[in-house]
């Protein structure tokens, strides 16, 4: 099977060459949204070889992310695997999800909460209420919906009605995987947390519009 990285990234000229290198390692080809980024995302990226492509504004994770999949998948992905370009998940631990990806499962998610020791605080908390709300009014078993890392089939998200442009997506993942009754696990992984990512990602006002995106895709969808 074919397997390809994507990688949103904004602002990460300091990670996303190192990131982009180590992930080769375990996949075959890597793709790498740069969103619109200031800085000198986009000349790391393509140190890096792997294919690059630049939207002229920050559109949000959520359509990096959908898009860097269609291209990983024009290229002829048979398992796409996403990560985020911080550095904060280690690529090393890609062959933990692929391995249930063999096993048969459609979506595997790196959960951060099985072992959240490093994990600060607030993040932590407000990763459990989200997940707690998604649990409630989906029906998912995740610890971690809030996951960036996570590997899936191509024929799995071909199912999924996946829109959202923000952040909000990683819960739209979670209410799609269940309502399309896709087998679905997760694997512990470990997150490394420094200066940049303690205080980067989800913060309190976009916890709240995802809260309300939940609700709206549960009475809506």
């Amino acid at each position: 099977m074919k397997v390809v990285a994507v990688i949103p990234a904004y602002n990460e000229e300091k990670h996303i060459k190192g990131v982009a290198e180590r992930t080769k390692k375990f996949v075959d080809g890597v793709v790498i949204m740069d969103d619109g980024s200031k800085d000198s995302t986009y000349e790391q990226a393509k140190d890096s070889g792997a294919i690059v492509v630049k939207l002229a504004t920050n559109m949000g994770v959520g359509f990096a992310t959908r898009t860097g999949i269609e291209i990983a998948l024009m290229e002829g992905a048979d398992v796409v695997v996403c990560l985020d370009a911080d550095g904060q998940h280690d690529p090393a631990e890609i062959p933990k999800l692929l391995d249930k990806v063999i096993e048969g499962y459609d979506f595997v998610l790196a959960s951060r909460m099985i072992d959240s020791k490093g994990m600060p605080y607030s993040k932590r908390i407000g990763n459990k209420f989200i997940s707690a709300c998604c649990g409630m009014f989906f029906g998912s078993r995740l610890s971690d919906t809030q996951t960036g890392f996570r590997a899936f089939t191509g024929d799995a998200y071909k199912k999924l009605r996946i829109e959202c442009d923000g952040y909000e997506v990683c819960s739209e993942f979670a209410y799609e995987i269940v309502k399309n009754r896709l087998r679905y696990c997760e694997v512990p992984i470990v997150a490394k947390y420094d200066e940049w990512t303690k205080f980067k990602g989800t913060n309190v006002s976009t916890g709240v519009k995802i809260f309300f995106k939940i609700l709206w895709l549960r009475i809506t969808r």
